[in-house]
């Protein structure tokens, strides 16, 4: 039972800390920004079945990384994704 509860504390950080990661090209921030996002939809409701837990699990992470995607879509030149 610890090692879950050191395990999930440790995705915590990890998810916290990397939805704040920025990056200078607006290409790679959106794809790490929506990799992260879609890592936590997925374990949100495949892994812990409960959106509630996944709010308090991935909040301040996925808020982050949902700030930074829409600056950097934003800031991407119209037309080229390559």
């Amino acid at each position: 039972m610890i090692f879950i509860s050191i395990g999930s504390l440790v995705g915590w950080l990890a998810i916290s800390l990397l939805g704040f990661a920025r990056f200078r090209d607006p290409r790679h921030q959106v794809l790490f920004s929506g990799s992260l996002i879609a890592v936590a939809v997925v374990t949100t409701f495949v892994v812990l079945h409960s959106a509630s837990l996944g709010v308090f699990f991935f909040g301040i992470g996925a808020t982050a990384a949902l700030v930074r995607l829409t600056r950097a879509w934003r800031r991407l030149p119209a037309g080229r994704l390559k």
